[in-house]
């Protein structure tokens, strides 16, 4: 159910979609979520929870990996990967794997409360 907005107003979405350098980065980043979406079974539940979607450049998907370990499995499936990225007809002809540990949850922080 949609909320009706004050006239004049718009939702982020909207506004970001309207310019063209955010549109496009929104853009992005909706094909990226949806190239992970499509990559989970090949990947698995486990390697999942250390992998997360990367930016998407020229055709180009980054898979950021938690760690080395995470990183290294990711790259073994990258045919498979690249296999069903086509298949489901996403805008990626490569997909590299880096490694981009997450920020630590400083003491206190809203884990905790």
């Amino acid at each position: 159910m949609r909320r009706s907005s004050p006239s004049g107003t718009r939702s982020v979405a909207e506004a970001l979609q309207g310019h063209e350098t955010l549109g496009a980065l929104l853009n992005r980043w909706h094909t990226a979520q949806q190239c992970m979406q499509a990559s989970r079974p090949v990947i698995g539940a486990a390697l999942s929870t250390a992998l997360r979607p990367g930016p998407i450049e020229d055709g180009c998907w980054v898979i950021l990996a938690d760690n080395g370990t995470a990183a290294s499995k990711a790259r073994q499936l990258l045919p498979r990967v690249s296999a069903v990225l086509q298949q489901a007809g996403l805008p990626v002809s490569e997909v590299k794997v880096r490694v981009v540990p997450r920020p630590a949850q400083p003491p206190g922080g809203p884990a905790s409360q």
